[in-house]
Protein backbone atom coordinates (compact mmCIF):
# COMPACT_ATOMS: atom_id res chain seq x y z
CA UNK A 1 0.00 0.00 0.00
CA UNK A 2 1.25 3.47 -0.87
CA UNK A 3 2.26 5.75 2.01
CA UNK A 4 -0.50 8.24 2.79
CA UNK A 5 -0.46 11.39 4.85
CA UNK A 6 -1.61 11.04 8.42
CA UNK A 7 -4.95 12.62 9.19
CA UNK A 8 -5.12 15.70 11.40
CA UNK A 9 -2.51 18.43 11.60
CA UNK A 10 0.00 18.49 8.77
CA UNK A 11 3.66 18.58 9.73
CA UNK A 12 6.11 20.66 7.71
CA UNK A 13 8.01 18.46 5.26
CA UNK A 14 11.78 18.46 5.28
CA UNK A 15 13.73 17.05 2.37
CA UNK A 16 16.29 15.16 4.45
CA UNK A 17 17.91 13.49 1.44
CA UNK A 18 18.46 16.79 -0.36
CA UNK A 19 19.81 18.46 2.80
CA UNK A 20 22.15 15.51 3.35
CA UNK A 21 23.42 15.69 -0.23
CA UNK A 22 24.12 19.41 0.25
CA UNK A 23 26.22 18.62 3.33
CA UNK A 24 28.07 15.83 1.47
CA UNK A 25 28.79 18.25 -1.39
CA UNK A 26 30.08 20.88 1.06
CA UNK A 27 32.34 18.40 2.88
CA UNK A 28 33.68 17.11 -0.45
CA UNK A 29 34.43 20.73 -1.43
CA UNK A 30 36.25 21.25 1.87
CA UNK A 31 38.26 18.10 1.25
CA UNK A 32 39.48 19.50 -2.06
CA UNK A 33 40.49 22.80 -0.44
CA UNK A 34 42.19 21.40 2.66
CA UNK A 35 44.44 18.39 2.23
CA UNK A 36 46.13 18.50 5.70
CA UNK A 37 43.35 16.66 7.49
CA UNK A 38 42.06 14.57 4.59
CA UNK A 39 41.61 11.38 6.67
CA UNK A 40 39.23 13.15 9.05
CA UNK A 41 37.33 14.64 6.13
CA UNK A 42 37.14 11.27 4.34
CA UNK A 43 35.86 9.66 7.55
CA UNK A 44 33.17 12.35 7.88
CA UNK A 45 32.21 11.87 4.22
CA UNK A 46 32.00 8.12 4.72
CA UNK A 47 29.65 8.58 7.71
CA UNK A 48 27.46 10.96 5.69
CA UNK A 49 27.32 8.47 2.82
CA UNK A 50 26.28 5.78 5.31
CA UNK A 51 23.41 7.96 6.54
CA UNK A 52 22.37 8.75 2.96
CA UNK A 53 22.48 5.05 2.05
CA UNK A 54 20.29 4.15 5.04
CA UNK A 55 17.77 6.87 4.13
CA UNK A 56 17.61 5.79 0.49
CA UNK A 57 17.17 2.16 1.52
CA UNK A 58 14.32 3.07 3.85
CA UNK A 59 12.70 5.24 1.18
CA UNK A 60 12.94 2.55 -1.52
CA UNK A 61 11.32 0.00 0.80
CA UNK A 62 8.45 2.43 1.41
CA UNK A 63 7.87 3.36 -2.23
CA UNK A 64 8.49 -0.01 -3.92
CA UNK A 65 4.85 -1.07 -3.62
CA UNK A 66 3.63 2.13 -5.32
CA UNK A 67 5.82 2.48 -8.40
CA UNK A 68 6.74 -0.05 -11.06
CA UNK A 69 10.46 -0.76 -10.91
CA UNK A 70 12.30 -1.06 -14.24
CA UNK A 71 13.87 -4.51 -14.60
CA UNK A 72 16.20 -6.12 -17.06
CA UNK A 73 17.36 -2.81 -18.49
CA UNK A 74 20.57 -3.13 -20.51
CA UNK A 75 23.64 -2.20 -18.50
CA UNK A 76 25.47 0.97 -19.58
CA UNK A 77 28.95 0.71 -21.07
CA UNK A 78 31.70 3.31 -21.30
CA UNK A 79 33.67 3.70 -24.49
CA UNK A 80 36.23 6.07 -22.98
CA UNK A 81 37.44 6.69 -19.42
CA UNK A 82 40.15 9.17 -18.44
CA UNK A 83 41.65 10.15 -15.08
CA UNK A 84 43.71 13.29 -14.64
CA UNK A 85 44.91 14.44 -11.25
CA UNK A 86 47.68 15.07 -8.78
CA UNK A 87 49.48 12.06 -7.31
CA UNK A 88 48.28 12.68 -3.75
CA UNK A 89 45.17 14.75 -4.38
CA UNK A 90 41.77 14.61 -6.02
CA UNK A 91 41.42 13.63 -9.68
CA UNK A 92 39.06 14.60 -12.48
CA UNK A 93 37.43 11.63 -14.18
CA UNK A 94 35.96 12.06 -17.67
CA UNK A 95 33.34 9.59 -18.92
CA UNK A 96 33.00 9.17 -22.69
CA UNK A 97 34.62 12.57 -23.36
CA UNK A 98 31.52 14.31 -21.97
CA UNK A 99 30.69 13.96 -18.28
CA UNK A 100 33.21 14.91 -15.60
CA UNK A 101 33.39 14.24 -11.88
CA UNK A 102 36.06 15.11 -9.31
CA UNK A 103 36.92 12.20 -7.03
CA UNK A 104 38.95 12.18 -3.81
CA UNK A 105 42.23 10.31 -4.09
CA UNK A 106 40.98 7.00 -2.65
CA UNK A 107 38.01 6.81 -5.05
CA UNK A 108 40.17 7.90 -7.99
CA UNK A 109 42.64 5.09 -7.27
CA UNK A 110 39.77 2.62 -6.94
CA UNK A 111 38.29 3.78 -10.27
CA UNK A 112 41.67 3.39 -11.98
CA UNK A 113 42.01 -0.15 -10.60
CA UNK A 114 38.52 -1.11 -11.78
CA UNK A 115 39.18 0.35 -15.23
CA UNK A 116 42.52 -1.44 -15.67
CA UNK A 117 42.54 -4.42 -17.99
CA UNK A 118 44.73 -7.08 -16.44
CA UNK A 119 44.02 -10.69 -17.31
CA UNK A 120 41.41 -12.26 -19.55
CA UNK A 121 37.81 -11.19 -19.97
CA UNK A 122 34.79 -13.27 -21.04
CA UNK A 123 33.41 -10.36 -23.09
CA UNK A 124 34.55 -7.14 -24.75
CA UNK A 125 34.78 -5.24 -21.43
CA UNK A 126 37.80 -4.89 -19.14
CA UNK A 127 38.69 -7.87 -16.98
CA UNK A 128 37.03 -8.71 -13.65
CA UNK A 129 39.08 -8.34 -10.47
CA UNK A 130 38.41 -10.30 -7.30
CA UNK A 131 37.64 -8.32 -4.16
CA UNK A 132 40.91 -9.62 -2.70
CA UNK A 133 42.90 -8.38 -5.71
CA UNK A 134 41.27 -4.93 -5.56
CA UNK A 135 42.02 -4.76 -1.82
CA UNK A 136 45.68 -5.68 -2.45
CA UNK A 137 46.06 -3.04 -5.17
CA UNK A 138 44.43 -0.35 -3.01
CA UNK A 139 46.75 -1.20 -0.13
CA UNK A 140 49.80 -1.07 -2.42
CA UNK A 141 48.89 2.19 -4.19
CA UNK A 142 47.60 4.07 -1.14
CA UNK A 143 50.13 2.73 1.34
CA UNK A 144 47.44 2.02 3.93
CA UNK A 145 46.34 -0.95 5.98
CA UNK A 146 44.45 -3.86 4.44
CA UNK A 147 41.10 -3.12 2.80
CA UNK A 148 38.67 -5.80 3.98
CA UNK A 149 35.50 -6.76 2.12
CA UNK A 150 33.34 -4.36 4.16
CA UNK A 151 35.64 -1.37 3.60
CA UNK A 152 35.84 -2.15 -0.11
CA UNK A 153 32.03 -2.42 -0.34
CA UNK A 154 31.72 1.04 1.20
CA UNK A 155 34.23 2.50 -1.28
CA UNK A 156 32.40 0.86 -4.19
CA UNK A 157 29.13 2.36 -2.95
CA UNK A 158 30.72 5.81 -2.72
CA UNK A 159 32.14 5.46 -6.24
CA UNK A 160 28.72 4.42 -7.58
CA UNK A 161 27.12 7.45 -5.92
CA UNK A 162 29.76 9.81 -7.37
CA UNK A 163 29.29 8.43 -10.89
CA UNK A 164 25.52 8.50 -10.45
CA UNK A 165 25.70 12.24 -9.75
CA UNK A 166 27.06 12.96 -13.25
CA UNK A 167 25.50 10.27 -15.44
CA UNK A 168 21.91 9.03 -15.45
CA UNK A 169 23.00 5.39 -15.32
CA UNK A 170 26.33 6.08 -13.62
CA UNK A 171 25.73 3.87 -10.59
CA UNK A 172 25.42 0.82 -12.84
CA UNK A 173 28.83 1.42 -14.43
CA UNK A 174 30.48 -0.22 -11.40
CA UNK A 175 29.56 -3.87 -11.81
CA UNK A 176 30.00 -6.53 -9.15
CA UNK A 177 29.12 -10.22 -9.30
CA UNK A 178 30.06 -12.41 -6.30
CA UNK A 179 31.43 -15.25 -8.46
CA UNK A 180 33.50 -12.95 -10.71
CA UNK A 181 34.45 -9.92 -8.64
CA UNK A 182 34.13 -6.29 -9.67
CA UNK A 183 34.96 -4.08 -12.64
CA UNK A 184 34.09 -0.85 -14.41
CA UNK A 185 31.88 -1.45 -17.44
CA UNK A 186 34.49 -0.07 -19.81
CA UNK A 187 34.97 -1.20 -23.41
CA UNK A 188 38.22 -3.10 -23.77
CA UNK A 189 40.83 -1.59 -26.07
CA UNK A 190 43.45 -3.98 -27.42
CA UNK A 191 46.96 -2.70 -26.74
CA UNK A 192 45.94 0.13 -24.39
CA UNK A 193 45.12 -1.82 -21.24
CA UNK A 194 41.58 -0.48 -21.22
CA UNK A 195 42.44 2.76 -19.42
CA UNK A 196 43.32 6.15 -20.80
CA UNK A 197 44.96 8.29 -18.15
CA UNK A 198 46.30 11.69 -18.86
Amino acid sequence: MCPAENGGAKKPRVNVTRSLRDVIRDVAWLEKRRRKDSETTERALWELYQIEKALESRRSRTVTGCLPMPRDLPLPTLQDFQIVGAENGPAVVTLDNAKQVTLPRTLAVLAAILASDEGGSPDDLVAWKSFERVGELLKKRLGRSTFNHHALSQLLWRLRESLGNVAADGRRLVQSVPALGVRLRLQRRPGTGGLCAG
